[in-house]
Formats: structure tokens, C-alpha cells, sequence
């Protein structure tokens, strides 16, 4: 008998509703709710199945709890397997390796909606030894690329040379090493304070340069470090220039060194700050083709930025590359363009150009690379209800559901999910704005987002 079952059995016997079971058990009228439908099952081990246990006993005095307890136990795990713990894993594997869903679905023998409501919790697996087995035989034998071998072994703690097995150990052993990136890029939203980050930095104290830059029309910059001052004399030459131009902003090139380079990290971020404070719009196509939670961390930092409604971030559909890395950035007064080859980031070569005719030429460029690059999110600012509102008169007969797990868990921020078509978050203070996030991949993350709240 499933939980569900089980559950339902022992409320009718005690002739008790949910609400009332929550009142003696601690468990919340809609969580039980979900247990008695099947949406979703507690952990083998959890809290939960402890609560309703002993909540069942005290409204029906001759139930020992213990017997209840026992059931409870056996009824949520399956085949010796924490199903829970099982689909965390699962999710957090998805994501680090960007599993398409479609494609593992077709692998396995699974509809992909199906999958999709076993990944959300509101499908239980029914014979999860296989499934695990399955899904660990399609990621090594199907999925895996050199790089994402060395993740995969970093995640399951493998020495590589049984990967499938231990692939499989780690996916059902309950030990699950749960993805934050998705709480912690929430979080970020439901406590920035826009107010607080203007006065930190002295936003409004910034004064935009006008003393002359020198440079010459053209110029050419060798390796990593002379690529970081390209950068710079870009943002110098544009922020300097009397050009209202929007800037364009792509690129793909290795993160991590720059990362560790904090000196780097904080002229760049000033340059950015000063650009917004001249009014320049910011298009910049992100590079999501990276792992998982770096790509996260990434969104993370350009939180502040986003917020102030001047940046419009896209990206690319199905890039990728594992051989080359390039940027290109163009304004109104400069133009950067620049390539290495992966691995031999000290080799590339970097160009940095004032001439109008090229200029011109990296705009036109920039313009049909927006062209194939999606939205990634549109952003509304309180300036901008009369957009927003046109937005929710086109969506109006969408079917959308507000995520009750954030609606309990934040007071700052509000989740609307229309599945497989966007995710609206509406921030309601310091700003008031609206985030329309259309990347499949953090939708999908933000979807399947729980905080677990009577479990831990």
C-alpha cells in the first residue's frame, strides 16, 4: 500500500480531516494534504512521518503510535530506496550537467511530462532501483563529455573506475547533496536592498569623468592580464565619450581566473556603475553554457545591476563549444573584440578600436547577434507598469500557479510559475520589480525549488 493509501486509511479510521490532523501533528493543513493525494511522500527518515504518527494516535487512542510509525516507514520507502532523497539527487545531476529533460525521458522509456512531475514531486517512481539504474547508464554511456566526467566524480565522490556503479550508489543512497544555488539566488532577491547597495558603493557620489583618455585608434593586447586592461580602457573610452549609445556586451571566456583577480573585479564592477550612472542601457548576451552553479553565481552577482532596470541580458540556445572563447563588446565611442582557445587563455589576442567605420562594423554585428540570442529574463521596473500590465493581459488565459513553498518562505518576493513558458518573481520592495525568467533550465530549477519547511 503507497503512503497516500496508508495515510488515508488511518485519517478515515480517526475520522479526521487535514486540518484538524494538523493541529495535533504540527504538520501543515496543505502538506498533508499533498501526502493524501500522492503529490507528494516524507522521507523515509524524516520528521514528518513521526509527526503524523503520533498526531493519528492522539486523535484515535487505540492506535500505538509506534504501529502507526511503522507502517508510515515501509509505506514511503520503496525497494529499501528514499524516493525523496532520490529525486533531489536526480535534480541536482540534471542540473549540473544540463540533462536535457526530453532527452532523458526518450532514454529511459519515460513520457517527458511524466518525468517532469517525478522531478517536481508530484509523481512518485514506482520501481526506482531500475529507474536510478537506468538513469545512471544513460549519463555515462550516453551523456557525458571528458569534463563533465571529472564533475561527476567530484559529485558522487567516484575514483572513476566504476563510475555507473557508484553513479547509481549516490542516486538512491539518501545522502543527497542538494543544489542551493536556486535558494541562494532567491534569497538574494528576497533581501537586496537596492537603497542600502546605492549607499554602500556611493552610487550617487560617482561623478562621471570628463577629463580626455588618451589612446590610439587601434590597438592590439596579448594575453590574460593585457586582456583584463582592454576591458578597462573600454569601459574608460565609453563612460569618457560624449556618445549615449546603448553598449553591447557578449562573451565566454573563462571565468575562474578573473573571479580570483578581486582588484580586476572591483574596477570592473565600478566601470559597470558608472555607465548606469551616465544612463547608458546595457545589452549583454551571458554565457549559460557553463556548469551549473557557476552559471548561478554568476546571476547572482549581477543582481544589483539588474535592479536598476538599465541591463537587458539574453543568450544563446544549444552553443556549444569546447575549443574556442571570444568577446565582443561595442558603444557608442569603442569597440572590443578578442579570441583564445580553451585551455591556453595566456594566448589569446584582444583589439581595442576607436575607428567609427569599425565601430559601426561591431555594432551591425552586435545588433544580428541579439538577433539570435533569446531574452533571459524580462526585467519591469515600477516605471514600467504599463509594459508589465500588458504582459499579464497577454498571459491572462495561460494556466500559472503561485509556488506555495516561496509564498510561505518569503515575505519580500512572490514566484509565479506558468510551466514551460515562464516564471514570474515580483520583488514588492527595494525596488517594487518584476522578473519574467524564460532560460528552460532555471525555470525548471526555480519549479522544482522546495524549502522543505516541516522536514528539517
Amino acid at each position: 500500500m503507497s503512503f497516500s493509501q496508508t495515510l488515508t486509511e488511518y485519517m478515515k479510521k480517526c475520522g479526521c480531516n487535514a486540518k484538524e490532523l494538523a493541529a495535533v501533528s504540527g504538520v501543515s493543513p496543505s502538506s498533508i494534504s499533498r501526502y493524501k493525494s500522492g503529490e507528494r511522500v516524507p522521507s523515509v527518515n524524516s520528521k514528518v512521518i513521526e509527526k503524523l504518527a503520533s498526531g493519528i494516535a492522539k486523535l484515535d487512542s487505540e492506535t500505538d503510535a509506534k504501529k502507526i510509525y511503522a507502517e508510515f516507514t515501509v509505506a514511503a520507502g520503496s525497494d529499501g530506496i528514499d524516493t525523496k532523497a532520490l529525486v533531489d539527487n536526480l535534480n541536482t545531476l540534471m542540473n549540473l550537467l544540463a540533462v536535457s529533460n526530453n532527452k532523458l525521458a526518450q532514454a529511459i522509456n519515460y513520457d517527458p511530462s511524466h518525468l517532469s512531475r517525478i522531478r517536481s514531486g508530484s509523481r512518485n517512481i514506482t520501481k526506482p532501483q531500475s529507474f536510478a539504474s537506468q538513469v545512471s547508464e544513460y549519463i555515462v554511456n550516453k551523456h557525458c563529455t571528458d569534463e563533465e566526467f571529472e564533475s561527476l566524480k567530484t559529485l558522487t565522490g567516484s575514483d572513476g573506475s566504476n563510475i555507473k556503479n557508484d553513479l547509481y550508489k549516490w542516486l538512491c543512497s539518501g545522502q543527497n547533496k542538494k543544489d542551493n544555488s536556486v535558494s541562494q539566488l532567491l534569497y538574494s532577491l528576497e533581501t537586496f536592498n537596492l537603497d542600502e547597495y546605492i549607499e554602500a558603493i556611493h552610487f550617487n557620489d560617482i561623478k562621471v569623468p570628463t577629463l580626455p583618455f588618451s589612446l590610439p585608434t587601434g590597438k592590439m593586447y596579448y594575453g590574460k592580464d593585457r586582456m583584463k586592461q582592454c576591458e578597462l580602457d573600454f569601459f574608460k573610452t565609453t563612460f569618457l565619450s560624449r556618445a549615449r549609445d546603448s553598449v553591447f556586451m557578449c562573451s565566454d571566456m573563462p571565468m575562474a581566473s578573473m573571479a580570483n583577480d578581486l582588484d580586476f573585479d572591483k574596477k570592473w564592477m565600478m566601470s559597470i556603475a558608472v555607465m548606469l550612472k551616465k544612463g547608458l542601457r546595457i545589452n549583454i548576451i551571458h554565457n549559460l553554457d557553463r556548469p551549473w552553479n557557476e552559471m548561478m553565481l554568476g546571476l547572482q552577482a549581477w543582481i544589483p545591476i539588474y535592479m536598476t532596470g538599465q541591463v537587458h541580458p539574453y543568450y544563446f540556445k544549444s552553443i556549444k563549444t569546447n575549443i574556442y572563447h571570444h568577446i565582443n563588446y561595442v558603444s557608442g565611442a569603442a569597440a572590443m573584440s578578442g579570441e583564445c582557445v580553451d585551455g591556453f587563455f595566456e594566448d589569446g589576442k584582444y583589439y581595442l578600436t576607436k575607428n567609427k567605420d569599425e565601430i559601426a562594423y561591431y555594432r551591425k554585428k552586435a545588433d544580428d547577434l541579439l538577433k539570435k540570442a533569446s531574452p533571459l529574463m524580462e526585467i519591469y521596473t515600477a516605471d514600467r507598469e504599463n509594459e508589465f500590465a500588458a504582459f499579464t493581459e497577454s498571459e491572462k488565459d495561460e494556466e500559472s500557479y503561485l509556488l506555495e513553498e516561496g509564498q510561505k518562505v518569503f515575505k519580500n518576493i512572490e514566484i509565479r510559475v506558468c510551466h514551460g513558458k515562464w516564471v514570474l518573481i515580483t520583488k514588492k520592495s527595494h525596488p517594487y520589480i518584476h522578473f519574467v525568467i524564460r532560460h528552460p533550465r532555471l525555470m525548471q530549477a526555480i519549479e522544482n525549488f522546495s524549502a522543505e519547511i516541516e522536514e528539517n
